[in-house]
């Protein structure tokens, strides 16, 4: 029989979002610094990316803090104590350390002495793929309280030089706490979608020193530095996100005017312009955080969960949909209805 820290196994009724929190470095760089060193015009990146800011870590402080700090505040939102933390998963595409993993790490800071842990390494999907995982453990009774978190640094695989992705990342991160009840609030977590497409993975590339089955592609970058066809990204994902945001409301059983909050990662500002316009959604049913944020990644969605609670467009029994896409490629989509507290 399988155990966790709150007792054995017990199926629950359903799964719960209960717990949020975000965590970003204090460097700030403006569109307008990166403008500067690369030469262009200002307002270049701002016109292509919608970014006027991002956050990086400064030296000497590690992506794990970061993801620590998150997870922390998501615990004191939910009012759960560390020590009732059964797992914890962290959506990473690539932490401080080639190992140890970073989710043990981060249960170790956070006093969540029971927790076991694993990483999930889905680039930009990777919170939606760690959330539908954590919810199918939950709701088979595999554990009964699991931290989500999803934490990335880009900067440091970004070229300082590069346009295409110069001005594009940022770090941080953000966590969610989930759990399995059997009382009648209104939260849940719904259905999960997913798809992926390898052989075009080396539209979105960080290359090793290692050989790769894409080596001898078009424009690959130095080792350790991500290489991004902007162009190709653009199309496929304006494909893609319009395709799962489609499949993700269909599994659910709902449509997009059942929807109180779209939450796509936030790629870039024209992408997300491009697929509101195309939903014929208005502005404040879908969250854009991206001029203050960048991508950051794996954190992008539970980073714009976050602000979207903060402005006060996240409520209790708000209905959610959840949208990632990029490395791999892959995407994922997933509904939930929030049940923790407001802001």
């Amino acid at each position: 029989m399988t155990r966790y820290a709150g007792g054995p196994y017990a199926p629950p009724a359903r799964v719960a979002p209960i717990g949020l929190g975000a965590a970003l470095p204090d460097t700030v760089v403006t569109s307008a610094e990166i403008e500067e060193r690369l030469g262009l015009k200002p307002g270049w990146l701002v016109s292509r990316t919608h970014i006027e800011e991002r956050r990086i870590l400064g030296p000497g402080e590690t992506l794990t803090e970061l993801a620590a700090d998150a997870s922390r505040r998501a615990l004191e939102d939910a009012a759960v104590d560390p020590e009732e933390v059964d797992l914890v998963i962290v959506a990473c595409l690539q932490g401080d350390d080639i190992a140890p993993s970073m989710s043990p790490v981060v249960a170790h800071l956070i006093g969540a002495r029971r927790a076991g842990g694993f990483d999930v390494a889905s680039g930009c999907s990777g919170f939606v793929a760690a959330l539908a995982t954590s919810t199918a453990l939950v709701e088979t009774g595999r554990a009964r309280t699991v931290l989500v978190v999803a934490a990335d640094a880009m900067s440091r695989i970004t070229d300082p030089m590069d346009r295409a992705t110069a001005g594009l990342l940022g770090d941080g991160a953000a966590a969610m706490l989930i759990r399995g009840t059997d009382d009648d609030g209104p939260g849940r977590v719904g259905p999960s979608v997913y798809g992926a497409d390898g052989g075009a993975g080396g539209t979105i590339w960080a290359k090793t020193n290692a050989p790769s089955v894409f080596d001898g592609g078009d424009g690959a970058s130095r080792p350790g530095l991500l290489h991004m066809n902007g162009h190709d990204t653009y199309l496929t994902a304006l494909q893609h996100f319009a395709e799962l945001i489609r499949d993700t409301l269909a599994a659910d059983g709902t449509t997009i005017d059942d929807i109180d909050l779209l939450v796509p990662h936030q790629a870039n500002g024209r992408i997300l312009e491009a697929v509101r316009k195309r939903l014929d959604l208005p502005e404040e049913r879908m969250v854009n955080v991206i001029a203050r944020m960048g991508n950051t990644s794996a954190a992008t969605i539970p980073l714009a969960l976050c602000e979207a609670r903060a402005d006060g467009r996240l409520r209790r029994g708000s209905r959610l949909l959840l949208v990632g896409f990029g490395s791999g490629l892959a995407w994922a989509g997933i509904s939930a209805t929030w049940e923790g507290p407001a802001a």
